[in-house]
C-alpha cells in the first residue's frame, strides 16, 4: 500500500467517525498530533554569517558545471586521447 492511500484510508476511517463523539475524536487527534510532526519552514534568521556566506556562494554556483558539459563527451575524450598519446 502506497503512502497516499494509507493517508487516504485514514482520512476515510476519521471521517467515519460520529461528530459527536468527541471523546474518540479527542484520542484520534491527540495521537496524530504526537505522532506526526509539523512541518518547520526553513528559517535563514538563525544562520551564522558564515553559513549565510556559503548559502550565497552555492545558490550563485547552482548549476554552473551542467552549462558547461558539451554534448558529446565521449568525441571530446577522444579528441584529448590523440593529442595525447597520438594515434
Amino acid at each position: 500500500m502506497t503512502a497516499l492511500r494509507m493517508k487516504q484510508s485514514s482520512v476515510n476511517l476519521i471521517n467515519q467517525i460520529d461528530d459527536n463523539n468527541t471523546a474518540l475524536l479527542e484520542k484520534v487527534f491527540l495521537f496524530l498530533k504526537v505522532n506526526v510532526p509539523e512541518k518547520k519552514e526553513k528559517k535563514e534568521e538563525n544562520l551564522t554569517p558564515e553559513q549565510k556566506r556559503r548559502l550565497a556562494l552555492v545558490d550563485e554556483l547552482c548549476g554552473a558545471f551542467s552549462a558547461c558539459q558539451t554534448v558529446d563527451w565521449k568525441k571530446d575524450k577522444e579528441e584529448y586521447l590523440i593529442e595525447k598519446y597520438g594515434q
